[in-house]
């Protein structure tokens, strides 16, 4: 935390201290270092052995339907889990944003920092919302990871419309900050 020195109007010497917002904390860096290690890492390991005799070609050959039913019912549950993840935490953040706007509100009145000390409250409040999205965003990735397609833009896909979710609802907190600021 950085300290600045402001000397008042009844020529005291006082000692504020800034805080960080939460996207300049090492805590946050680290889930998103996370997230994208989850993201990037190598799946299960596909080589396998390409000897194949005429027997295994005609036992593909019957099986491809099979197969294919089966990556579609692999996929299928993925999405469910995808969407059921989705669906829990934009709820959650739904639910919490009225709470976080409405402890803003009645902790603003409160504030003796100025600007930045509602600048600092609502960065907390918002803080609360973030962690829930990155939650949802981690299960996310679990389920790109053990049921997904392999491909990365299908959990990017669903990410992306949890975050959207955060970002509107984020919104609503910056709203009373800037209502309070004014």
């Amino acid at each position: 935390m950085a300290k600045k020195h402001i000397t008042g109007e009844d020529g005291k010497r006082y000692v504020m201290k800034e805080k960080k917002p939460f996207y300049k904390k090492w805590w946050f860096w680290l889930i998103i270092i996370i997230m994208l290690a989850i993201a990037f890492s190598p799946g299960k390991d596909k080589t396998k052995d390409t000897t194949i005799t005429k027997e295994e070609t005609v036992e593909n050959k019957t099986d491809n339907s099979k197969k294919t039913s089966d990556k579609n019912d692999v996929r299928k549950s993925a999405e469910e889990q995808y969407n059921a993840i989705l669906e829990d935490y934009t709820q959650q953040i739904k639910d919490k944003t009225p709470i976080l706007v409405d402890e803003y509100n009645a902790e603003a009145p409160n504030n003796q920092d100025g600007l930045e000390g509602l600048a600092e409250l609502s960065n907390e409040k918002i803080s609360s919302l973030a962690e829930l999205s990155n939650e949802g965003i981690s299960k996310m990735a679990e389920v790109h990871l053990k049921k997904g397609t392999g491909k990365y833009e299908d959990y990017e896909e669903w990410a992306t419309k949890l975050t959207d979710v955060y970002m509107d609802e984020a919104t609503k907190i910056t709203d009373a900050y800037m209502s309070s600021a004014q």
